[in-house]
């Protein structure tokens, strides 16, 4: 067993590696937002709207005014790379801050996903099976990890709601591109879901956005329901996103979303 990966919560070392990862989760969905954005009616009638005020007022020729086209569309990618660097940055401090936003009360936590690999990979990650287990497996396992590498792939946290009475929010759910569709981001799902339900909270909430179809048809098939929609502002009311949050209602007495109930203090062992 040559490829594993472990699911354990956050320890001091970790800040620079989940950084990056989550730094690249936030700008990943860039271009499919930015092309989603310009597909969009509104877009359009932006690009007629400055070709037709060119055209009639200021009597340029129509060749010139066409040339407007690229320009929103230029426009419009540098609002929402501001918008998407803007929301690196606050994310970027946040995780600065693990210690004390997630890890330093029973009730909120952060957890990563580690890959375990050979020093030499010969084969590209996404052609590879990996064994998906969580810390106390890999040390009742006692499999020799002396030849190989580890590197933090995956990231989810979980953290009380104050807008939601006895609620949580599972944040910060990224998956590295060369690791997605094996199973991590459900198994984080997983993690964090269980977690709220042995710490006794109602319900378990997560937003994604309109261009993370992926993320959201999974968790449907966790058991997560629409709540609502909203649009959400990139670059203020020009540039905005639509958001679907969705909702896990915990019944009392819960405790089959997963064989085993993973906490904080399983996961340390």
């Amino acid at each position: 067993m040559s490829h594993i990966i472990v699911i354990r919560s956050y320890k001091p070392g970790d800040e620079i590696n989940c950084k990056e990862l989550v730094k690249t989760g936030v700008m990943s969905s860039l271009s499919s937002t930015f092309f989603g954005i310009v597909l969009k009616e509104l877009t359009f009638q932006l690009m007629i709207l400055f070709a037709a005020v060119m055209f009639i007022f200021f009597g340029l020729p129509l060749t010139v005014c066409i040339l407007v086209i690229p320009l929103v569309i230029f426009l419009v990618y540098v609002g929402t790379y501001i918008g998407f660097t803007a929301k690196a940055m606050e994310v970027n401090e946040e995780v600065s801050n693990i210690p004390r936003i997630y890890m330093s009360n029973a009730f909120s936590c952060f957890w990563v996903a580690e890959a375990f690999e050979p020093y030499l990979m010969t084969h590209d990650p996404k052609n590879i099976h990996y064994t998906i287990m969580t810390e106390q497996q890999f040390r009742d396992s006692n499999i020799d990890i002396s030849s190989q590498v580890k590197k933090i792939v995956g990231t989810v946290a979980l953290c009380k709601s104050y807008r939601l009475d006895k609620g949580a929010w599972i944040k910060r759910l990224y998956v590295h591109e060369q690791y997605r569709r094996k199973g991590i981001a459900s198994c984080l799902i997983n993690v964090a879901v269980e977690f709220a339900i042995a710490e006794g909270y109602g319900c378990a909430n997560i937003v994604a956005s309109e261009y993370t179809e992926g993320g959201r048809e999974l968790c449907f098939k966790k058991g997560f329901e629409l709540q609502h929609m909203y649009h959400k502002p990139i670059l203020g009311s020009l540039i905005t996103i639509l958001m679907y949050e969705l909702t896990y209602q915990i019944k009392p007495g819960e405790d089959d979303f997963m064989p085993t109930v993973y906490t904080r203090s399983m996961l340390n062992k």
